[in-house]
């Protein structure tokens, strides 16, 4: 019992630290929040000793990452970043690549910023709205708006989880 709430508490402790840095540093950190929520699972899983809240719990551990990641990171920066009319400096073209991309270097007044659109939402012009706002990375300013609904939603149904979880193993 105790491998499943120290499984529990450090998955969500590694998709913490997953989701903070893959928004500040780099998005490829998210491996770290996704084998956090791995291991949420696997605790939530050994706390109820059924095998039917596996597949909640799965679910819950393998799509929060990614929702939390996208979604986070979009709110704080519409909450609390600044919209700056960017101009491109310089922009390397990947026409032929398995997923065609634009990748943009932009001038803004608070400083350089990198960011890549798909090449079919490639810009028009020279200039683009950012959003940006240390220590975040920038957004584009039209991307879509996650609802903080989404956001707080799977959180809040990875901690109802776990009681849950806790019920269902004391049942007999």
């Amino acid at each position: 019992m105790r491998t499943a709430w120290l499984l529990t508490f450090g998955g969500v402790a590694a998709l913490v630290l997953g989701i903070g840095a893959s928004i500040t540093l780099t998005y490829g950190l998210v491996f770290v929040a996704l084998l956090g929520g791995l291991a949420y699972a696997l605790g939530v899983s050994g706390l109820s000793q059924r095998k039917w809240i596996a597949l909640p719990a799965f679910v819950l551990g393998l799509v929060t990452p990614f929702l939390l990641l996208h979604g986070v990171h979009s709110v704080l920066m519409h909450r609390t970043g600044q919209v700056e009319q960017c101009t491109v400096t310089s922009k390397d073209e990947h026409p032929f690549a398995k997923y065609p991309r634009v990748d943009y270097v932009l001038a803004c007044p608070s400083g350089e910023a990198e960011l890549d659109r798909d090449w079919n939402d490639r810009l028009k012009t020279d200039q683009a709205q950012v959003v940006v706002g240390a220590p975040l990375l920038p957004l584009w300013a039209d991307d879509s708006r996650w609802n903080l609904l989404v956001v707080t939603g799977v959180s809040g149904a990875m901690i109802l989880l776990v009681p849950v979880a806790r019920l269902l193993g004391k049942q007999p």
